[in-house]
């Protein structure tokens, strides 16, 4: 039987959690997917190959929450050049879009971009279109009904309900924001995402709502109530909502990223499920710049590279359901690779709340591959 190969990426250190592997290979892509994983792979044809020697190979990454609807969200950035080559193959946006912009997020960015994009409904109809006027002060745009219909028109690459509780985007409105996407989420069998900082409810109040699969963002965010207590311990309702699935996810954004807050919930033995950038117009320029600079964040705290790796691809695609498919180099997943230089060195990184850390690693992107076509490398 002849062996063929569109991509063989050559000698490269392979890290795949999910295999178990973490040491020189190669990687072979045939018809747009994962052929083969191992030692010096021989076939009688080979399109083209990379030279991964000195590099560390990974599948592509899959960044949980972005914000990538650019010229409607005030928030969007543009998803290839900030994503995709970046390294983040797949992009998950968390609200830009809600039922009444539902459909020209897919027009306009899921059709007409190279990154593969899914989303979080907003429970908003209006999603997150102007600095000046918050999504849900007024709480007609927080409608069950029409996020229900209107998701189950649009289906594709649609992972769940989204919604954003801090006191200036709910107004006076309280949890009733929380609720009602909890409603739209349980009609549409799908999971929710809840943004937590600053809400009027105590955390207690918004864990007890979310459930198995549902994802708790900005995690380690540091502004009034967070998952440590004022002793600085994880907080009785975080362990138990860990305990019964809730996934926990970094979220880094402009304002939702501590170290100290990191630090501490590392310590006591509470990392991240998943590990996101937020990224959007206000913080593109800084702290976050890209998921890349996120993960060596991780890295400057002490997580071993196998698992912040671990954090970006098999744990966030599991997120969204596409744990067979996306984030693995599992023979017959998507032909997405990332490939990295770990670099050494004095590397200046900065929290949302000013404090600078110095870290002496960082992941910069070499090459990309989506689906088996290069899209971005030297």
């Amino acid at each position: 039987m002849t062996t063929c190969y569109d991509l063989v990426v050559r000698g490269g250190t392979v890290i795949a959690p999910e295999l178990g592997l973490h040491g020189i290979a190669d990687v072979a892509i045939a018809d747009g997917r994962i052929a083969a994983v191992g030692r010096d792979l021989a076939a009688e044809r080979v399109g083209r190959t990379i030279d991964a020697s000195g590099l560390i190979v990974t599948a592509g990454w899959v960044d949980l929450h972005v914000h990538v609807y650019p010229g409607v969200s005030h928030y969007g950035v543009d998803a290839d050049p900030h994503c995709l080559m970046r390294g983040v193959t797949t992009a998950v946006d968390t609200g830009s879009a809600g039922a009444d912009t539902l459909v020209g997020f897919r027009r306009y960015v899921i059709e007409q971009v190279e990154t593969r994009v899914f989303f979080y409904c907003n429970i908003s109809t209006i999603g997150m279109v102007s600095p000046d006027v918050n999504e849900l002060e007024d709480l007609r745009y927080a409608n069950v009904e029409r996020t229900v219909r209107t998701c189950m028109e649009h289906p594709e690459r649609l992972v769940g309900i989204k919604v954003r509780l801090s006191r200036r985007i709910v107004g006076d409105n309280g949890l009733a924001p929380l609720y009602r996407a909890r409603e739209a989420a349980d009609r549409l069998g799908l999971p929710l995402m809840v943004h937590p900082s600053d809400p009027w409810g105590s955390l207690d109040e918004v864990l007890g709502v979310l459930r198995r699969g549902d994802v708790f963002t900005h995690c380690f965010h540091g502004r009034g109530e967070n998952i440590l207590d004022d002793g600085g311990e994880i907080r009785p309702c975080v362990w138990a909502a860990r305990e019964r699935g809730v996934l926990f996810d970094v979220g880094h954004g402009q304002g939702s990223f501590a170290w100290r807050i990191a630090e501490r919930a590392l310590a006591q033995g509470f990392p991240p499920d998943t590990i996101s950038s937020d990224l959007h117009a206000y913080n593109v320029a800084g702290p976050v710049y890209d998921q890349a600079t996120t993960v060596s964040k991780f890295l400057t705290l002490g997580m071993s590279l196998d698992a912040a790796i671990a954090c970006t691809t098999t744990a966030a695609a599991a997120a969204i359901g596409q744990a067979e498919r996306l984030g693995t180099l599992r023979v017959g997943a998507a032909g997405d690779l990332a490939i990295w230089q770990l670099e050494t060195g004095r590397f200046p990184l900065t929290d949302t709340h000013r404090e600078t850390r110095y870290g002496e690693q960082r992941l910069v992107p070499r090459w990309v591959v989506l689906g088996g076509a290069i899209v971005a490398g030297e």
